[in-house]
Order: structure tokens, then C-alpha cells, then sequence
């Protein structure tokens, strides 16, 4: 892995913001107020945001991705919007623990975000919830959210959604000490790591840094040496969803693979 390469592929093809998240990974520099003030420009009077999907709405996916947003950018503290993205989030959370879209934006939303579907159910649960984990009280509401995936969990230590859902749910778990459910799921992802993209690579790495799993997990260490075996010879990696987003998905990786140690800023 070439980690001078990656810097000289964002920072010759980089936007203002992706320079902001380079910045943040080489330096541990706040992103200035005007970046800070681009990426909450949208933000809905209700605190959430809308997807591409559906512009007069406000997404709890789209949503979840904004605060990671701002969290590659060192913005973690509890600022008036991020206050108002947690209670967005917040309020709505369902009676049983779980999230879910509206059911008027069915026929707009993409697989993982469908109402009534309950691999997005799940996969949505386990998004807003380890969310609220992370930057909100994690004895509350982050506790319904792990208790409604925990009665979804299998026998075999599967969830019926998506693969992501379940590094979600495992960290979520993780974050909450209930380790014998994140076990479960860890060792199910070890099993199938080889089947992750570059994207979801970098994606569980992160995931289980930010929820405190320590980077000597085996499932860390794994999924950073198959990051670490992607690079491209130009230094960038490549996105599963296009050329267009080699930049994120450089950034993603290179942000994992310092949060485990294999970067020596």
C-alpha cells in the first residue's frame, strides 16, 4: 500500500470538501467553517435531509449519511445541527425500536430504504441506531434499536438483510457490551469478507473502529489487508459505484486503514 500515491490522487482530484476529509486524516484539522456551512446547507427544518430519491423529504438514510459526512471531517462535537440531525433521528424511531421510511416514498426509494421491506427495515434499524450510539445517549434509544435486531437474529447468527446491516448491527452490539450478539455477527462476516467491494471494506473497518472494537480484531486485520491488496498503481481505489466516486472511495480507504493502524501519519 502506497499512502503517498493515495494523498497525490485526491489532492490532484479532489473538491474543496474531499480536500477538508484529506486534511482531516493527514493533520486531525477540523474542516473550516465554510466547508462546515456547505455540507449542513441542506439540512430540513425537521433536522433531517432528503435523498436523491426523493427531494421533498427528509430520509432517515440520507440522513445517517450526512453524519458521516461529518464525521470524516472531524465535526463530532454536538453543534446545533448534528443536535438536530440526533433528534430527527430520534423521534422517528417506531414503537418496537426499529426505523423505517415513509410508506409515501415506497415507490421512490431504492431496495435499501423501501418501506415495508424488512431487509430495509433492519438494515435502516441498525444505521440509526448505532448513529445514535455513537453521538447520543446509548442506554435509550440505541437500546430498543439493538434489542428489536437481536430478535431478528438467527439461529445460524445471520439477519435477514443486507451484509452491511449486519457490520452495522454488530457495532452497534459491540458499542453497547453486548458481545456475545456482536460475536455472532463477526465471526458470520469473517466467513464472507472476501466477498466486499472496496467501499464496504473500508465501511466495516470504520464501522468496528468507531463502535471501539480493537484493531487487533482478526475481522479488522483481514479486512485491512484485502483494502491494503486493492490499491491501484495511481495510488487511488476503486469505487463499485463508478469512476465518479474514486475520489470517496480513496478517502474512505485511507481513512479505515489509518483508524487500524496500518497508516503511520
Amino acid at each position: 500500500m502506497n499512502f503517498e500515491k493515495a494523498i497525490r490522487f485526491v489532492m490532484n482530484n479532489g473538491n474543496k470538501v474531499e480536500l477538508a476529509r484529506l486534511n482531516f486524516i493527514l493533520a486531525n484539522e477540523r474542516a473550516s467553517k465554510e466547508v462546515i456551512a456547505d455540507l449542513f446547507s441542506h439540512q430540513r427544518e425537521d433536522g433531517g435531509w432528503s435523498a436523491f430519491w426523493a427531494d421533498n423529504y427528509s430520509s432517515l438514510d440520507a440522513t445517517c449519511f450526512r453524519l458521516a459526512q461529518a464525521e470524516q471531517l472531524g465535526i463530532t462535537e454536538s453543534g446545533t445541527e448534528l443536535l438536530r440531525a440526533v433528534n430527527f433521528l430520534a423521534q422517528r424511531q417506531s414503537a418496537d425500536g426499529s426505523w423505517e421510511e415513509d410508506v409515501r416514498v415506497a415507490g421512490a426509494a431504492p431496495p435499501w430504504a423501501r418501506p415495508g421491506d424488512l431487509s430495509a427495515n433492519l438494515y435502516l434499524t441498525a444505521n440509526c441506531g448505532l448513529w445514535l450510539a455513537l453521538l447520543s445517549n446509548p442506554d435509550n434509544i440505541a437500546s430498543r434499536a439493538a434489542e428489536y435486531l437481536q430478535t431478528h437474529l438467527g439461529p445460524d447468527g445471520h439477519l435477514p438483510s443486507f451484509l452491511h446491516t449486519h457490520w452495522l448491527a454488530g457495532g452497534l452490539w459491540y458499542k453497547l457490551n453486548w458481545q456475545e450478539s456482536a460475536r455472532h455477527i463477526f465471526e458470520i462476516l469473517s466467513k464472507r469478507i472476501n466477498e466486499l467491494a472496496t467501499n464496504n471494506l473500508s465501511w466495516l473497518i470504520t464501522t468496528m473502529c468507531a463502535a471501539g472494537v480493537p484493531t487487533s480484531h482478526s475481522l479488522v486485520n483481514k479486512a485491512a489487508s484485502l483494502l491494503e491488496q486493492s490499491q491501484q498503481d495511481d495510488g487511488h481505489w476503486e469505487s463499485e459505484d463508478g469512476s465518479s466516486q474514486n475520489i470517496h472511495s480513496t478517502l474512505e480507504a485511507m481513512r479505515a486503514l489509518w483508524l487500524c493502524g496500518r497508516v503511520v501519519k
